[in-house]
């Protein structure tokens, strides 16, 4: 092994070291060693590092190309396919002069997987940071400054990825579900056609006043004139619209008369919320214990959440602009009622709405309510919501629907 090899391995020692404990860090596992097959997939590839690793130097014209920081800069090639089976090794292939297109495009192709009809497209600006062989094989890498000039941006470079190509499919791997409906002979629901789902549930016919084809036509004229006030942001008013809808669907599924009255509290739950936040400004001081305050614009609950999460606070102890952050309902109640935004009379109806909504997410069997619950339901939040939102100035809403991906199923 040459000097120039012996320094660069030296080099990706340090990034693999401080790959691992980032890692390992960033996700823990519980007190008896287990963790989700994700977590686990990920930490093991972790500690498979390091992976054999080819690497040159490219001199470039900064003053031609801008967007690099660096005259010289590093191209490098991992190969994950030999990663925790072989030794680590680094290979060093040298420094070659971006001005000599003919000897970098022999190098590229012979070295770093580069396909010759790509060369051009890569050389003329030098933006392409990456590419890979097959679908977890190799992975060639090139960041646009000298690596060893900047240690940890390059470590978060490389966690941001090609790291994830490693991870993606050991994920997938080790999250595949067990195929229950296989292991137990279970047969997969029938394909009903549109006469079929369109057809009023036989329980809804049972009742006089919706049966036949005019009954969802009642359904429609008892809840048509439940609206909300203008002030009301679109985000809730989505809500209570989707307990409407399930509300009018009840005609087809009798079970969702009972999701309507749940979605009916979800959209109070929505309401309290929002005009808590509605509150504060652009620009917002979040204070946990003693660190360092940290300065933040327009917030939202997902934001606080996402906020905590990733900072590791627990949110029970959040200061927002000098005040104890209002997490749960009772907090939220108080705030409103200090605020002289509902009266004490209003809390208590308010009250019964948060426990019906508590009571409905947490079921141990499913609900069966007829639709005048449902109907009553929405008659009493609609009245609530316009009653907190009847002295609150109009404001443009900039809600849009959000999937956090810290809430997908896989992430949970």
């Amino acid at each position: 092994m040459n000097n120039k090899e012996t320094e660069w391995t030296d080099f990706f020692n340090k990034v693999f070291a401080e790959v691992r404990r980032r890692i390992f860090e960033r996700y823990p596992l519980e007190k008896d060693g287990s963790g989700s097959p994700e977590t686990l997939a990920i930490r093991d590839a972790a500690a498979k590092l390091p992976c054999p690793v080819r690497i040159a130097e490219i001199r470039v014209d900064t003053e031609k190309h801008k967007h690099i920081d660096d005259p010289v800069c590093q191209i490098i090639r991992y190969d994950f396919l030999k990663l925790g089976t072989q030794p680590q090794t680094v290979e060093y292939c040298g420094l070659v002069d971006s001005r000599d297109s003919e000897e970098l495009q022999k190098l590229l192709v012979a070295r770093f997987d580069l396909k010759e009809t790509l060369f051009d497209d890569f050389n003329k600006d030098f933006r392409t940071t990456g590419w890979y062989e097959g679908e977890v094989g190799t992975y060639t890498q090139f960041p646009l400054y000298n690596i060893k000039a900047d240690l940890q941006r390059f470590i978060f470079d490389f966690l941001t990825f090609p790291f994830p190509l490693i991870t993606e499919r050991t994920c997938w791997k080790a999250t595949k579900h067990i195929d229950w409906t296989s292991k137990f002979g279970l047969q997969p629901d029938p394909i009903s056609t549109m006469e079929v789902l369109t057809k009023i549930d036989k329980v809804v016919d049972a009742f006089e006043s919706y049966s036949g084809p005019e009954g969802i036509e009642k359904l429609q004229q008892e809840i048509c004139r439940i609206q909300l006030i203008p002030s009301v942001p679109n985000s809730v008013k989505k809500v209570f619209q989707e307990a409407k809808d399930l509300h009018t669907y009840g005609f087809f599924r009798y079970s969702f008369f009972a999701v309507a009255q749940h979605y009916a509290y979800l959209a109070l739950e929505s309401a309290i919320k929002n005009r808590y936040y509605q509150s504060f400004g652009k620009e917002n001081t979040l204070q946990y214990k003693k660190e360092e305050p940290v300065k933040i614009g327009a917030i939202d609950h997902q934001t606080i959440m996402d906020l905590c999460r990733r900072m590791k606070w627990k949110i029970r102890k959040l200061q927002i602009n000098g005040e104890k952050f209002a997490y749960d309902p009772r907090e939220l109640l108080d705030w409103l009622v200090s605020e002289k935004i509902i009266n004490e009379w209003e809390r208590k109806q308010c009250n019964k709405g948060i426990l019906l909504r508590n009571i409905m997410s947490h079921p141990t069997r499913a609900f069966v309510f007829p639709p005048s619950y449902s109907m009553k339901a929405l008659e009493f939040v609609a009245d609530f919501i316009n009653r907190l939102y009847s002295s609150s100035p109009h404001q443009a809403d900039d809600s849009r629907p959000v999937f956090p991906l810290d809430l997908t199923p896989s992430r949970v």
